[in-house]
């Protein structure tokens, strides 16, 4: 049957490519013309060796059919032909408007959907086709590729739009006449459009209601134990004793105020061991409790569902509440909003209507929210910027917008929430303390806060920002800046506007100079601009003195810039109908910033206060430059900020103690200090893995390959990797401590791995797939870039690391640490080592676990350099490793001991999952051959395997057929058997033969 459009007279254009190399394979549109569909196709011979996803080869596109296809040229002039003059609609984003050279209209899909849904938060075209189709599935593919698909969708999400909006334009959109989509929402048929909304089928709501098992919150985490609890709704659960143990030591430190610190593996279900604690000791009790973590992911993991997930398991949702606050930076402001000038051109006001629609008709206000894509597409950082809360100053509570404001909804949120969410940055702020006092805090991924204590306690002046800060104050040639704007709301003239714009030009060129001068410096020194250059500022180097100089310049200028703002401020401050104008709140606050850039040119110029970092950075192509002053001890600072005024609190980690120990963790933050508040610190001896590391993990330390010589590394590992590629299955991560030597690699292997169907890959966007069995990848990244990558299974298994991830004893701060250590008495290599075991401990630690994230996980981790296992440092990091077999050995003897080990790990899986499915195989078999009046012997086989299939695939691995067992000891896998005696061969059904 032909597919029918709401639009009428234009094209659906879908342009399928190859998924690893974005290769055009296919051409597909559907023209309606006078409500009539007609189809058009065409394969597009890519002119190579191409890899097709599942749902390309169900759509029956082969090799063979591509090299025989026509070339791209020729499928466009006959696509040109087809498509006449008709608007064409889009959504690939490989298609670009001038690939066709035709005059046509384009219709960008996601830019209509951005508009009219803005709380989208996802626009692939996928997740678009399953948020408007109804029960959509991918495998449910048209003949003609994806266009039949995006008329249904385009069809549905209008009829949405118009039902939410009482099938007329809200006036938002009204704004919006001279779009390309508009005149076509407006010819939309209101007849079809109903008659859409009417076929959408009507979930049936679920009346039933399981009931909740008796159970005592008092009993904390003995409910652990309580399995009806946990399985409701056909949850599956299984005691972790761990997890139960652990809880306790949390429960604990919340009611008798204790510090607790605590290293809590991978597997043990650390949320909810500390959530469960939380949740009902917030809710007896009757106080708050704030859990911080690091990453975003666990964030909204923690507020989207383990914690819902909780709180209706203890039947607990309608006393307890969540919320997740960040800072008032990423909220998005009305007030700051109104003021902002109507835009003439069309992109930037789109993005202007988006936000609107955004905040007033969604009640959205968190800028994080919005998909980076839509923020490029729409110019939305040159608005967003204009219209985020960036001022301290904002008082909520008599704020004319409070009853619509989100971050105004955000902070009542606050008060009334019994659990807090935030992030490490914001709880070393915590501007929050009316609302909610730091009484009981949770620190999650407490091994990230040693760094973010350092960087929340660092002062820093970045060129380009410094620049941004003075214009935002005053620019009369842009009509714009704080100052401006309240100078033309009086006729006072006494302000010292000429003065005021005088020295800010002033001090933007002295920002000009410093450049120049950093610029000089590298330059006559010799220092490669392959990175960013990162040195010391030390006032004593002669080198430096010009650079010193120009600071100097730019502190005088910027104290005359400062007497005149203070003057400006004050005649302002006496004008009443600007008592209570928002942008004088606002340029006070810039003022102080303003201030606290004096104050550190003059703490950089002077170097007169000790055990202070204080160093500089350029960029390698002279864009920028920074000056910053770092504390060397932040002990009393955390102390002071966080932990003073604190009642209890934990730190929990997967990997945070070093030595054996929590020392490090402790004199950094100042933890020791709260003995001095008769506070018990509580230190939980490492709890010993869930998982088998030892039995189903392997590091391999690769001997007779040198990382310092680059180019000569670079092709060693990438002919290592080839060969590894051939040992190994699934997708592969590899992890640099130099990004040359990153860049290097991606160089010299690119195109030998592209010849095997290998791609090479990096950036976030590109972690999901990891997950492919479809493809083969390689993710190229930093050492910490992939921290908290959770990929479970065995479609990534192997992870490379080209070194050690020592700390460069170069960088400033690091520099500055040994330093600090010498001067307190010690040799070079033990400051050395006092500074650098702690971080590389916990580095190491965390790149290993990559590796195993369930029971049915298994792999490697290959470092690529000498892992000596005389050196003193190596000998303590084997000890944190968990007992795993440390294989050092040239690459030929590497993967003989490798090929030994998969199939070890394999068969434990095997073994494992026969055992637990077993009961319910054997059931399954006798309900088919009642059902089919027995069956053959090769039909249970099949049916067997079929089962078994089923579950890996549960389990996130992959089955295969061609697996026997070897007298129950041995396997062979794919036909090939690892003759470790000479034991006969068992198919896998003799292991069941007792219940076929």
């Amino acid at each position: 049957m032909k597919p029918y459009s709401i639009l009428n007279n234009v094209i659906f254009l879908d342009i399928e490519t190859t998924d690893t190399e974005n290769k055009i394979i296919k051409i597909c549109a559907v023209k309606i013309k006078n409500n009539i569909a007609t189809e058009f196709s065409t394969l597009v011979n890519p002119n190579r060796l191409v890899s097709l996803s599942i749902s390309q080869l169900l759509r029956g596109i082969t090799q063979k059919e591509l090299d025989s296809a026509p070339q791209l040229k020729e499928g466009i002039r006959k696509l040109v032909f087809f498509i006449e003059d008709f608007p064409v609609v889009y959504h690939t984003e490989i298609f670009e408007e001038n690939m066709l050279k035709v005059d046509n209209e384009f219709l960008d899909l996601i830019e209509l959907f951005a508009i009219l849904f803005p709380e989208l938060t996802e626009f692939n075209l996928q997740y678009i086709l399953k948020k408007f189709i109804n029960n959509y599935k991918e495998e449910d593919c048209r003949t003609v590729s994806y266009a039949e698909d995006i008329i249904m969708m385009v069809n549905y999400a209008i009829s949405s739009f118009y039902y939410e909006n009482g099938y007329s334009l809200p006036m938002t959109i009204t704004e919006l006449e001279r779009w390309n989509w508009y005149k076509h929402l407006t010819k939309a048929n209101m007849k079809d459009v109903k008659s859409f909304i009417e076929s959408k089928p009507i979930e049936p709501e679920n009346r039933f209601t399981e009931p909740y098992p008796v159970f005592a919150l008092k009993d904390y985490e003995k409910l652990f134990e309580h399995e009806e609890i946990w399985r409701r709704k056909g949850r599956s659960y299984s005691l972790r004793p761990q997890q139960r143990d652990a809880s306790k030591f949390i429960r604990e430190g919340l009611e008798k105020g204790k510090i607790t610190i605590m290293e809590a593996p991978t597997g043990l279900g650390k949320s909810m061991a500390y959530l469960l604690p939380a949740s009902i000791y917030t809710y007896l009790k009757e106080e708050k409790v704030i859990i911080s973590t690091n990453t975003k992911g666990l964030q909204n993991q923690l507020v989207e569902k383990d914690i819902p997930n909780l709180l209706e398991a203890l039947n607990l949702k309608r006393d307890v509440s969540c919320t997740l606050i960040k800072g008032k930076s990423n909220y998005l402001c009305f007030e700051r909003f109104g003021d902002i000038e109507y835009p003439n051109d069309m992109q930037t006001l789109i993005g202007y209507v988006y936000l609107k629609r955004l905040m007033v008709e969604r009640g959205i206000g968190d800028a994080e929210e919005i998909n980076p894509l839509i923020r490029e597409r729409f110019n939305l950082d040159f608005l967003i910027n204009q219209c985020n809360c960036d001022s301290e100053l904002c008082e909520v509570g008599v704020c004319k917008y409070k009853d619509l404001c989100y971050y105004a909804s955000k902070v009542q949120a606050l008060k009334e929430a019994q659990i807090i969410v935030v992030n490490h940055s914001l709880l070393l702020k915590w501007p929050y303390k009316s609302a909610a006092p730091l009484e009981n805090i949770v620190v999650d991924e407490a091994h990230n806060l040693t760094q973010e204590v350092y960087d929340a306690f660092e002062s820093a002046l970045l060129s380009n920002d410094f620049e941004r800060s003075l214009k935002e104050i005053y620019n009369s040639a842009e009509k714009s800046g704080y100052l401006y704007y309240l100078s033309r709301r009086t006729k006072k003239d006494t302000l010292p506007l000429s003065e005021v714009e005088s020295w800010i030009e002033q001090c933007i060129n002295q920002t000009v100079n410093i450049k120049a001068a950093f610029e000089n410096y590298i330059i006559n020194s010799g220092i490669s601009k392959d990175y960013n250059i990162k040195e010391h500022l030390n006032k004593s180097n002669p080198k430096i003195a010009g650079i010193v100089k120009y600071l100097e310049y730019l502190k005088e200028n910027l104290g005359s810039l400062n007497i005149n703002l203070e003057k400006a401020v004050s005649v302002l401050k006496d004008i009443s109908n600007l008592e209570k104008d928002k942008r004088l709140k606002i340029l006070i606050e810039k003022v102080e910033v303003i201030n606290s850039y004096s104050k550190l040119l003059e703490d950089v110029i002077v170097q007169s206060e000790e055990g202070y970092c204080f160093y500089f950075e350029v960029d390698k192509h002279f864009k920028w430059w920074k000056i910053s002053s770092i504390p060397l001890d932040v002990s009393g600072a955390f102390y002071e900020k966080v932990l003073s005024g604190a009642k209890s609190c934990v730190f929990i980690s997967a990997t945070l103690s070093t030595d054996k120990s929590y020392n490090s963790l402790k004199n950094t933050l100042g933890i020791n200090i709260v003995k001095s508040q008769n506070k018990e610190i509580v230190e939980v001896a490492p709890i010993e893995p869930v998982f088998d590391y030892k039995g189903k993990s392997a590091i391999y330390a690769i001997e007779n390959i040198d990382p310092n010589n680059t180019d000569t590394f670079s092709e060693e590992m990438k002919k290592f990797v080839i060969e590894l590629l051939a040992n190994v299955d699934g997708n592969i991560i590899i992890l640099f401590t130099s990004r040359k030597r990153l860049e290097t690699f991606k160089r010299e292997a690119t195109d030998n791995l592209k010849a095997l169907g290998v791609s090479v890959v990096e950036g976030k966007k590109d972690i999901e797939k990891l997950r492919s069995r479809e493809e083969r990848y390689i993710l190229l990244g930093s050492k910490g870039y992939f921290e908290g990558i959770d990929i479970p299974g065995d479609s990534m298994s192997t992870v490379i690391l080209d070194k050690v991830p020592n700390i460069n004893s170069k960088e400033p701060f690091y520099k500055s640490l040994i330093e600090n250590q010498i001067e307190r008495g010690k040799s070079y290599w033990q400051a050395y080592a006092k500074v650098n075991f702690p971080i590389v401990s916990i580095d190491l630690k965390q790149i290993y676990g990559r590796i195993i994230r369930t029971e049915y996980d298994y792999g490697a981790l290959f470092i690529m350099s000498k892992f000596d296992s005389n050196n003193s440092t190596v000998k303590k990091l084997e000890d944190q490793l968990h007992g795993v077999p440390i294989i050092r050995k040239d690459g030929d003897e590497i993967f003989k001991d490798l090929k030994m080990r998969l199939i070890r790990w394999k068969q434990i899986n095997l073994y494992k999952i026969m055992k637990e499915v077993k009961n319910f195989l054997k059931k399954a078999i006798s309900e088919k051959k009642m059902l089919h009046n027995n069956m053959t012997l090769k039909e249970i086989e099949e049916f067997i395997n079929e089962f078994m299939s089923l579950e890996y695939s549960k389990r996130n691995l992959k089955y295969d057929v061609n697996i026997y067992l070897v007298n129950g000891v041995n396997i062979c896998i794919n036909g090939e058997t690892l003759k470790l005696n000479t034991a006969n061969k068992i198919k896998i059904t003799e292991y069941f033969k007792d219940i076929i």
